[in-house]
């Protein structure tokens, strides 16, 4: 009876960690949609016809239910990088198989996912001993404040585009820095729910904007990145660039504006 009691435990409790890996699926897949739009025309086009294999990719990201796979934390535990590069590795190879491309437009789906992960300040550090009390309380947080955040594009990255390791250190680096004012906020309001606790004024809502809004850039540079590296040419003859170009984007199928 008490070993049965454990196994119901341990099942109880792999239920509230897995969801809590990184986004919610909803936040993942508004952030990989947002993205997909400023894709190189050629492959936002196969992304568009493929949308339902692409959010599939997106989803499914979360089979892999080790947090280790979804976390690279400053101390070098976790293997995030690790999940993006191999991502990434299989999306440019399914492209220049030549596979079809709503088995591509999946693979990318994926590649979203990781780095999507790596945006999250809760997925780029540990340090904080009260985490555990915010950490699924946040994510919800962030699902919730989606509709209303003003997510902007920063641009490419000059250079970035055959450099995946730098771009995706700076993304660690950038995650790092605002991890802090999460667990700042959530000791604030006395480790209340975040939905009912933090209005649009707030440190954690500030937080919650630079983290999508970088997200769907850095989602935006890789899938540039692999379509590239497979052989694609983007045809738009004026490319947006980090530290020139901010760009907001709409929440409907109207395009970019600056």
């Amino acid at each position: 009876m008490q070993s049965l009691r454990h196994l119901l435990l341990a099942a109880v409790l792999l239920s509230f960690v897995a969801p809590a890996l990184a986004w919610t699926p909803a936040s993942q897949q508004a952030i990989a949609e947002h993205a997909a739009r400023l894709a190189p025309p050629d492959l936002y086009r196969q992304l568009a016809r493929n949308r339902l294999a692409y959010l599939q990719g997106v989803r499914d990201g979360f089979a892999e239910r080790d947090p280790q796979a979804h976390a690279k934390n400053a101390d070098g535990s976790g293997r995030l990088d690790a999940s993006i590069a191999a991502a990434v590795d299989n999306a440019i190879r399914t492209i220049t198989a030549h596979q079809p491309f709503n088995e591509v437009s999946y693979r990318l789906g994926i590649v979203s996912h990781f780095v999507a992960d790596a945006n999250n300040p809760l997925n780029a550090e540990q340090s904080d001993p009260e985490e555990a009390r915010y950490f699924a309380d946040y994510l919800s947080y962030l699902e919730s404040v989606e509709p209303r955040v003003r997510i902007v594009f920063y641009g490419f990255e000059p250079g970035a585009d055959g450099n995946l390791p730098r771009l995706l250190d700076t993304t660690l680096e950038r995650s790092r820095k605002l991890y802090p004012m999460v667990g700042r906020e959530y000791r604030r309001v006395r480790f209340q729910s975040g939905r009912r606790a933090f209005d649009d004024r707030s440190t954690a809502y500030a937080v919650a904007g630079l983290a999508y809004s970088h997200a769907v850039s850095d989602i935006a540079q890789v899938l540039r990145y692999i379509w590239l590296e497979a052989g694609g040419i983007d045809t738009r003859r004026r490319v947006p660039l980090r530290g020139r170009d901010v760009i907001q984007l709409p929440r409907q199928g109207a395009s970019p504006r600056r």
